[in-house]
């Protein structure tokens, strides 16, 4: 089969064998496979790899063969799995994979990242009638926005340098967007005013610091993002925080049952229609990995998440 492997160099596709599924696993024929933005990190710091990797945990894919004692699912079910690879085919097990909803498109049912984004939702504490401001408007934060007002949200504002991310904002529901590049935090308080609730969706130290400035007293900050820069060590002003008197949320998940149940929630709302991510959805041929990750890491216009796709 063929595999996206990650070396110092860059991606090599390389013919491995087709893996036998052990005790109690399911093999896949993978659909599709989303990047996830800490892969492309993963990439950014390729040049200090001490073993070639084969990435990849956003798997779509189709049950191809059973292993003893797996349960649950038949050969030909189209699942969304908690797991997957950048390869033709990947293990599993019945447990980490749910049923695609009938009439969802396939290359669509990206069941991992909804769920980490829907988990995260359970923990926003939006109100009817709130205030919400999302800091970043990339794939996981679009998706945090349209929970948000799905919540109940009265008012969201989404705070976004990049402007053709802004104009998706708009497209998605924001009331209010704004480029908070060069201006202090302060400042964009003072003209926005506060808010009940702000989720952070970027994981960079000036965004953690803006939602900081934003956030009522006693309100909620939800940290979405995945803070890996500096050893994802970060210096926050907790005068500040301890002062307005908020709530500090972290917005992920390690629970397995919780994450399950998050994915198969944000799948009906895929199904439903009630969640949109069909434009901020992009597909590359696995051949195509190496451009892929180019493309995400110089942030190409229009781009928000790529998932890896296999030829029947």
């Amino acid at each position: 089969m063929l595999a996206a492997i990650l070396t110092r160099d860059g991606f090599q596709l390389v013919d491995q064998p087709v893996p036998t599924p052990g005790p109690g696993q399911i093999r896949n024929r993978t659909v599709a496979c989303g990047i996830c933005e800490g892969d492309v990190y993963h990439y950014r710091m390729r040049g200090s790899l001490d073993h070639e990797s084969l990435l990849g945990h956003e798997g779509i894919g189709v049950v191809d063969a059973l292993g003893p004692d797996a349960q649950g699912f038949a050969v030909g079910d189209l699942v969304a799995s908690l797991g997957g690879t950048y390869s033709a085919y990947y293990l599993t097990t019945p447990g980490a994979c749910l049923p695609v909803p009938a009439g969802l498109d396939p290359t669509l049912a990206l069941g991992e990242p909804v769920a980490c984004c829907v988990h995260a939702a359970g923990r926003f504490g939006v109100r009817p009638g709130d205030r919400v401001a999302v800091v970043g408007c990339g794939f996981m934060g679009l998706i945090c926005m349209q929970l948000a007002r799905r919540q109940g949200a009265e008012h969201v504002c989404a705070l976004e340098p990049i402007p053709w991310r802004r104009e998706m904002a708009r497209t998605l529901g924001a009331d209010v967007t704004v480029d908070p590049q060069g201006v202090e935090g302060q400042r964009v308080a003072a003209d926005l005013g506060e808010y009940d609730v702000v989720i952070e969706a970027t994981g960079v130290p000036d965004a953690l610091d803006l939602c900081g400035d934003l956030v009522k007293q006693h309100g909620r900050l939800i940290i979405v993002g995945y803070h890996q820069t500096q050893g994802g060590q970060r210096t926050v002003n907790m005068q500040q925080w301890n002062f307005k008197a908020i709530d500090i949320v972290n917005g992920h998940v390690r629970r397995h049952d919780e994450k399950m149940e998050a994915m198969r929630l944000g799948l009906d709302l895929l199904a439903s229609g009630e969640l949109t991510i069909a434009p901020l959805v992009t597909p590359y041929d696995l051949s195509q990995v190496a451009q892929a990750f180019h493309d995400l890491e110089t942030r190409k216009p229009g781009l928000y998440k790529a998932t890896l796709t296999m030829q029947a």
